[in-house]
């Protein structure tokens, strides 16, 4: 019957059970904007410093193995 809903009240409800579900929206809402974040600074590709790509693309072209090129990098994670 929520379907979605965060609260379903009934008639006639208590003004503190409206606060509440109002602020337990809020709460979750915060939450997935947070995560939601989290996920979108993983993706992008922009997480990573422009003078580290700079520095990635001649090693890429020198057909430097990864672990060379993270251990010149200074970072063993490349995306």
């Amino acid at each position: 019957m929520k379907a979605g809903a965060v609260e379903f009240l009934t008639k006639p409800f208590r003004d503190q059970d409206l606060l509440d579900a109002v602020k337990l929206a809020l709460d979750r809402d915060r939450s997935r904007r947070h995560q939601e974040s989290e996920l979108a600074e993983i993706k992008e590709p922009d997480g990573i410093a422009h003078a580290s790509r700079a520095e990635l693309l001649p090693l890429v072209c020198r057909a430097r193995l990864n672990k060379q090129i993270a251990a010149k990098i200074g970072t063993m994670k490349l995306l």
